[in-house]
């Protein structure tokens, strides 16, 4: 027998880390051209199993690999050369790893005799993204003599981003020549029992005035069972089916004090309002926090207790001690019903749009079709949790770091086939523009763009106020005059403006219609700004809880 060549032996080690990750679950694998990457992407490619995504842009490929995971639910694998390549991924491994999106993040590298003596594109990828990753593991130069270990490498960073639902990191150095044949793959690694028994949760609330607040990770499932045993349920814009309309709400004080709470239930994420946050200060209730699938967030520390475990749907005398106080939903429910009358006029087609009226079309839209959303940071995230319906189909955001970066990256990668819809404002927009180089060819995907001349989110914070106008323009809203119009036609996509709520649903429907690609231009009214319409809308609010109280 033939003694295999190194270069045959890296080509049979890449093929059987694909064969071993795709046996574990995996099925996505994005792909960034570059040469030392060259065994890893073509094992990936030779597998005949898996979907292959390539994209030219690391950064934005990575962001694409999180909405590909946000969608899938399974880990999602990401293949890149070394030197630069590599760090361009750390934004999106930042991301992934405090939004607990699970990615196999696969660098690949020069062999240890070439670091430190000045090789070109080489850096030191060790450990590159520190404690961002559940695991970091440095294959080293595949051996043939170590080849038993090789499925077991793959195993255990696979198993250690979807149980642990977070970014790995593998790192390979790999030698030249880069081209080989894969020979004959080593056996299959014996089967492992990897699942860890967990309790399972039970809390008791039976009869008590409950608020559960639901953020990113919380399942729907629990949100609804919470909701049928009469517990109030609010939730972020990426939570289904939760109590709308609460951030306007509680900013009324005498609201907020008829709305005590005998205890909190805590899952998952954060909503993005901070009003919220502090009624559970000022309440001082019992908070009771489920760890479900993975810490909840508590930087107010408000949680007074924690209980971890699995969460199955209880049944019989099992579900009493779930069973809340029904008055106290029926009378959130009565309240809430009161308001959507008030903000119905909103949604008049020959209204001119606002960032909120213009979130309102898109979440109807949504909630009326098959096509998942995903909602940028700043504003539209806002507007869509404080002043839209109830979601009842998939939303998604990248809530883990709250930042603006590849929003629309992520949004393709949630393309599950589908079509998509993204909603964000026009920095956001502006900052992932590569996104475009690799968009998807057919549709419905749609990019909604707030256009209202920069970052608003701003105009709420004391900058605002503190700071000259040119001064606070200059280094904090930020406008960028970006023809809409020529870009879409320099990328191939569909453009439409829309100035009125009627003509962001025609957008929309053509969309569907005609399975179009296409940036959809919302030029929000900016006569009146968005301080003073969510304050005037924070006003009516007040107004229709004091028809309720004494």
């Amino acid at each position: 027998m033939s003694v295999p060549s190194l270069p045959e032996v890296q080509a049979t080690f890449a093929a059987t880390l694909c064969d071993e990750w795709f046996r574990q679950g995996l099925r996505d694998v994005v792909i960034c051209p570059g040469s030392r990457s060259t065994p890893l992407a073509l094992a990936a490619v030779r597998h005949g199993g898996l979907t292959i995504h390539v994209r030219l842009d690391e950064r934005s490929a990575s962001f694409f690999a999180v909405g590909r995971a946000l969608a899938s639910h399974t880990p999602v694998a990401i293949i890149v050369t070394s030197g630069t390549a590599a760090a361009e991924l750390h934004a999106a491994v930042c991301e992934a790893d405090l939004a607990r999106v699970p990615l196999v993040v696969v660098t690949a590298d020069r062999p240890p005799w070439l670091h430190g003596v000045g090789a070109p594109q080489t850096m030191n990828q060790q450990n590159l993204y520190g404690s961002a990753v559940r695991l970091f593991l440095d294959t080293g130069v595949a051996d043939d003599a170590h080849r038993e270990r090789w499925r077991d490498m793959a195993a255990d960073s696979y198993i250690a981003a979807a149980t642990r639902r977070g970014p790995v990191h593998v790192n390979v150095p790999l030698v030249e020549p880069l081209m080989a044949e894969a020979q004959t793959l080593p056996g299959l690694r014996t089967a492992v029992d990897d699942e860890i028994g967990r309790p399972e949760i039970t809390i008791d609330v039976a009869g008590q005035r409950t608020l559960a607040i639901a953020g990113t990770g919380t399942p729907a499932a629990l949100v609804n069972f919470l909701t049928s045993r009469g517990v109030v349920v609010v939730g972020d814009a990426t939570t289904p089916h939760t109590m709308p309309y609460f951030d306007t709400l509680l900013r009324s004080d005498s609201f907020a004090g008829a709305a005590r709470p005998d205890v909190v239930i805590r899952i998952g994420g954060l909503p993005a309002s901070k009003v919220l946050g502090q009624r559970l200060q000022q309440w001082q209730v019992p908070v009771v926090a489920l760890e479900i699938d993975g810490p909840v967030a508590d930087p107010d520390r408000v949680v007074t207790q924690t209980l971890t475990g699995q969460w199955q749907e209880p049944s019989g005398p099992d579900a009493q001690s779930w069973t809340a106080d029904p008055a106290y939903l029926e009378w959130w429910l009565a309240i809430v019903a009161r308001y959507k009358q008030q903000v119905v006029g909103l949604d008049f087609a020959a209204g001119a749009l606002t960032e909120t009226s213009a979130a309102r079309a898109v979440v109807r839209h949504v909630n009326a079709g098959e096509r998942p959303l995903f909602v940028g940071s700043s504003m539209p995230i806002r507007e869509i949790e404080w002043f839209t319906p109830s979601r009842t189909q998939r939303v998604f955001s990248n809530r883990g770091v709250n930042g603006i970066d590849g929003v629309v990256s992520s949004a393709f990668g949630a393309n599950d086939g589908s079509g998509v819809v993204a909603m964000v404002g026009d920095l956001t927009f502006a900052h992932d523009l590569s996104a475009w180089v690799d968009a998807p060819k057919t549709g419905p995907v749609s990019v909604v763009v707030f256009d209202n001349g920069g970052g608003h989110i701003f105009d709420f914070l004391p900058q605002k106020s503190l700071l000259d106008e040119d001064t606070f323009a200059t280094l904090f809203t930020t406008p960028r005059p970006l023809n809409l119009e020529a870009f879409s036609a320099a990328v191939g996509a569909t453009y439409h403006e829309a100035t009125t709520v009627g003509e962001l649903d025609a957008a929309l429907a053509d969309d569907v219609a005609s399975a179009s690609v296409s940036i959809i231009r919302a030029r929000v009214n900016t006569t009146v700004s968005s301080t003073d319409f969510h304050a005037w809308l924070h006003r009516s609010s007040a107004r229709i809880v004091a028809e309720f109280l004494p």
